[in-house]
């Protein structure tokens, strides 16, 4: 009896281990029930429970997916070998952090979030940042760059391939992709030892920790895994009618960071509900297809996600006016 009165002292409820690691009672679930990054017990009244080991790993593994890693790519690990990747970045921050470290972003919304915090971001610099692909190359050629930065609503193949070729022409150590929509099979594609890969939305201090990441010195390139045959997708045909977009990059960058008379958050929450429902417009229209039923269904998909793109464009269009905001 004494020894599973001591036992239970030593067990947590998800509450706990929520307070305990800093994360919620959501994430602690997916991460179990998806990744099976740790595996709780039951006591005897059912309740799920977890040891201190739990806890120690679930503290490694967010202190790790904070500075950019994917849970995905770590959940895995042992409780060593995340030490041992903690370690090699509290090395990276403690005593070898350079003087500067220069960005190069193709991309709608971080190259302005960078320039709202100015040296706040030390030792990142952004020496280029554009919208335009062709600026953008045109632009490398005239600097020297250590990281690039690319974001893309949907990642595929072509993406990785498409920042590999801007990292070689700059000669960047490293490379980072923030992207809205993918599968997990092309971020693993897209990630090893120079190459770090976000979901958006990302704020500046988790793209400033990816770029740290991509910059610190790593393990020797993993070789990447063969491609399927079929992991480019094919064009979907939309047969229904799709509202044109009323608002380009451009202004729903302008929009999302634009001040109002009042204190209201309005235009940034619906610019950024735009850019997600036209990044998820954009990849429901490219999915694979496996049957015909498949191709119908994301045929429905792409009609249904562009209708609503459509509705919040015009909600940000008449808080916009109303506000006064120019875009």
């Amino acid at each position: 009896m004494a020894d599973k009165s001591n036992k239970d002292d030593h067990c947590y409820g998800i509450g706990a281990v929520a307070r305990l690691t800093g994360l919620t009672d959501h994430t602690i679930r997916v991460w179990e029930r998806r990744y099976s990054a740790v595996v709780a017990e039951r006591a005897p009244n059912g309740r799920r429970v977890y040891g201190p080991a739990d806890v120690h790993k679930l503290r490694l593994l967010k202190q790790l997916t904070d500075q950019g890693f994917s849970i995905g790519q770590i959940a895995g690990d042992t409780v060593e070998a995340l030490r041992q990747r903690a370690r090699s970045l509290d090395d990276f921050a403690g005593g070898s952090m350079p003087d500067r470290i220069a960005v190069a972003i193709l991309g709608d919304f971080l190259p302005s979030q960078f320039s709202a915090h100015g040296r706040d971001v030390a030792p990142v610099e952004i020496a280029v940042a554009d919208t335009n692909r062709d600026r953008f190359l045109a632009d490398l050629g005239s600097h020297e760059i250590d990281v690039i930065v690319l974001e893309t609503p949907v990642l595929d193949n072509n993406v990785s391939d498409q920042l590999l070729e801007y990292m070689e022409h700059a000669g960047a150590a490293g490379g980072v992709i923030v992207y809205n929509f993918g599968r997990g099979r092309d971020a693993d594609v897209a990630r090893d030892a120079r190459t770090v890969v976000v979901r958006a939305p990302v704020n500046v201090d988790e793209a400033r920790a990816a770029i740290l990441r991509a910059f610190a010195p790593g393990a020797p390139l993993r070789p990447r895994p063969e491609r399927s045959p079929n992991a480019s997708a094919e064009q979907t045909d939309v047969s229904a009618p799709i509202a044109p977009r009323r608002f380009d990059s451009k202004q729903l960058a302008t929009l999302a960071h634009a001040s109002t008379a009042i204190d209201c958050e309005c235009p940034h929450h619906l610019a950024q509900l735009v850019s997600d429902l036209t990044a998820f417009e954009i990849y429901s229209a490219s999915c694979a297809n496996r049957d015909e039923e498949d191709a119908e269904l994301h045929q429905y998909l792409h009609r249904t996600t562009a209708q609503a793109r459509a509705l919040i464009e015009a909600a940000l269009q008449r808080v916009a006016d109303a506000e006064g905001i120019a875009y």
